[in-house]
């Protein structure tokens, strides 16, 4: 089982903390932490992550993150190299 934290996630889609924090008030299908230790750090499985993910391609997909399209090419692009 792999542990996520809120700095993973924030790394893993590219966000900001506080923005992982506002996904977990205001979506309501945010997969609940497995563990809470010392009444602040959350804690969360991957394997629910994941499917959650799988919902929501905006959080993995660069092309879903409302990007205009010229930088989506120019990443591509430089990918490609």
């Amino acid at each position: 089982m792999i542990l996520l934290g809120i700095g993973d996630l924030a790394k893993r889609w590219n966000y900001t903390r506080q923005g992982v924090h506002q996904k977990m008030q205001y979506d309501s299908e945010f997969p609940r932490p497995i563990a809470i230790i010392n009444t602040k750090v959350l804690v969360f499985s991957e394997d629910d992550i994941i499917p959650y993910e799988n919902k929501r391609k905006e959080l993995t997909d660069i092309t879903q993150k409302g990007i205009s399209n010229i930088y989506v090419r120019m990443w591509h692009k430089a990918i490609a190299q």
